[in-house]
């Protein structure tokens, strides 16, 4: 602890001891480095992963269940590092890559927007929220056959459906934020002249940024989900159609490296996420 001296003013009563007053301060520490909480997450989400693979190589060696319905661990991961050699393999990533990073962009640009557009006129926000919380709450694979339909057997029936899952968490994050904003702010920008642009662009998005950035990690889930699922139903390829083809010809150990395989890619976008979060926040917490 280090000792600050400060002297009394004139005419000011003098402590009992009759000397100055000493204020304690605290020591700053140098040298020490705290990890930051990014580095212990994916350290955490790591280690899960490893021991799911170890329960799960253990339960196959000590029988729990049947091989046959879930293969040892060591078979499967044998079989995704044999498909990481395969065009086939990675023309499925590469579409389903594609359609969630298109379904992701657009529902993120259509969620801002439409988040923006019911906090500046709440009358159209009221009335569509309800259709909005009723919608999100289905099942957006019942649509399929119409999308099939209007465009047919192609990556954006897909896309479509998957930037609608991706677009209402996203707008209705955005409206939260939006609406949670200290109305002070927004005077203070009037105040020092700001154009609406400049209100909007410096003032309001990032003061509804916590928000904006959780819809942006649920639209991030929904799109995943919802290109997986759409092309369960009746896609022509993709790693959701490889996944259902395997598991109708009884090919487990590929099905299951195919499962891998999808989850080290919500793995992935999870961790990008994460980065542009911390991008954000810190570019937020600088103005």
């Amino acid at each position: 602890m280090t000792k600050t001296t400060v002297q009394a003013a004139p005419g000011a009563q003098r402590p009992p001891n009759g000397g100055s007053r000493r204020i304690v301060t605290p020591r700053t520490r140098i040298g020490r480095r705290v990890p930051g909480t990014g580095l212990i997450s994916t350290a955490s989400t790591l280690g899960l992963l490893l021991l799911a693979g170890l329960v799960w190589q253990l339960g196959s060696i000590a029988q729990w269940w049947s091989v046959a319905t879930l293969p040892p661990f060591t078979q499967v991961r044998s079989e995704l590092l044999r498909l990481l050699g395969t065009g086939e393999f990675w023309d499925d990533t590469g579409r389903t890559g594609m359609e969630i990073v298109l379904s992701l962009v657009a529902g993120t640009l259509l969620g801002l927007l439409a988040g923006i557009l019911f906090w500046k006129m709440p009358i159209v926000g009221r009335i569509l929220e309800p259709y909005l919380v009723s919608f999100y709450a289905v099942p957006l694979v019942l649509f399929y056959p119409v999308m099939i339909v209007i465009t047919g057997i192609t990556p954006w029936s897909v896309i479509i459906l998957a930037t609608v899952m991706a677009a209402i968490p996203m707008a209705l994050n955005t409206w939260v934020g939006l609406a949670t904003l200290r109305p002070v702010y927004l005077k203070l920008a009037r105040s020092l002249g700001c154009t609406r642009r400049q209100t909007m662009l410096q003032v309001a998005l990032p003061g509804a940024a916590p928000y904006i950035v959780a819809g942006l990690r649920l639209a991030a889930g929904y799109a995943l989900i919802g290109a997986i699922a759409m092309e369960f139903t009746t896609a022509s390829a993709g790693l959701g159609f490889r996944i259902r083809y395997l598991y109708e010809s009884f090919e487990t150990p590929t099905m299951f490296a195919y499962v891998l395989a999808v989850l080290g890619l919500s793995f992935l976008l999870t961790l990008l996420l994460a980065l542009a979060e911390k991008r954000m926040l810190k570019g937020r917490n600088e103005r």
